[in-house]
């Protein structure tokens, strides 16, 4: 991690030198074009979107920097649900699942306890990764627009200077003025779609993906508990789905009393 901060630092580093070679601090900053550019996304976005979905964008981009997700915890953590029940039964399951933290395990083992068919248990599963999934996209949604805005904006204050221009096309400074004016405009919108909206929707891509994985495997192992499968197979089924560098080995006696210690499910 500390790597890549290093390579992104440097590559910044690298294009900010790139463009000050060839324009100085001075021609660069234009507040006038920074302004419209900023001010015509902001309402953009505010009449696109409601509050509540631009700061729970806000939220989604932070946790996608922040948050790495773990299978290996929900994997061990249904499987030893999934041992829980072939020992105990799905009675003594409840207590451990008013407990649980993860909201869609505990729903999902709630599930287990309420429906007796697996197929109506999946059914309703799959409907709530589809209402997350959609909920997660608003974020990509909002970053989308911003990147197709952004160009259009910069177009209009290259438009905004070039009428500036040939309104004073007798006034040689102000002619100069103008024309930078335009140029920074298309410059600043070039910027802001494509080295911030475009790799932040990347990101905000990659991060959803993650997610729609871990919920389907999570999904998969509950599913295989509502069925009676054995915990073998309920453990192979999930970790089946993990890439190659991901997988887990099947746990042993020793690998069990681990997980009692770091995911531990109350009794």
């Amino acid at each position: 991690m500390k790597f890549r901060i290093i390579i992104i630092t440097i590559l910044i580093l690298v294009l900010i030198h790139s463009i000050l070679g060839s324009i100085s601090w001075v021609d660069f900053i234009n507040i006038n074009a920074l302004q419209l550019i900023l001010a015509g996304i902001l309402l953009s976005l505010i009449i696109s979107y409601p509050f509540k979905t631009l700061t729970s964008s806000i939220k989604l981009i932070r946790e996608s920097f922040k948050d790495n997700i773990d299978y290996e915890v929900a994997v061990y953590k249904i499987y030893r649900y999934a041992v829980k029940v072939k020992k105990d039964g799905l009675i003594k399951l409840q207590s451990s699942i008013e407990v649980e933290e993860d909201s869609f395990i505990k729903n999902g083992m709630t599930l287990v306890c309420d429906y007796e068919k697996s197929e109506d248990i999946e059914t309703v599963l799959n409907k709530e990764i589809y209402a997350k999934e959609v909920n997660l996209y608003r974020t990509y949604n909002v970053l989308k627009m911003i990147a197709q805005v952004a160009p259009a904006f910069g177009l209009v204050g290259t438009l905004i200077g070039m009428v500036g221009l040939l309104s004073h096309i007798n006034q040689p400074d102000l002619i100069a003025s103008n024309m930078a004016t335009a140029l920074v405009s298309t410059l600043y919108g070039a910027l802001i779609a494509n080295f911030i909206a475009v790799p932040l929707m990347g990101r905000v891509k990659d991060f959803i993906d993650k997610k729609m994985l871990l919920y389907k495997i999570i999904t998969e192992g509950i599913i295989l508990i509502a069925k009676s499968d054995s915990t073998r197979n309920v453990f192979d089924k999930m970790n089946s789905m993990l890439m190659d560098d991901e997988k887990m080995t099947y746990p042993n006696s020793t690998a069990m009393e681990g997980m009692k210690r770091l995911y531990e499910i109350s009794k």
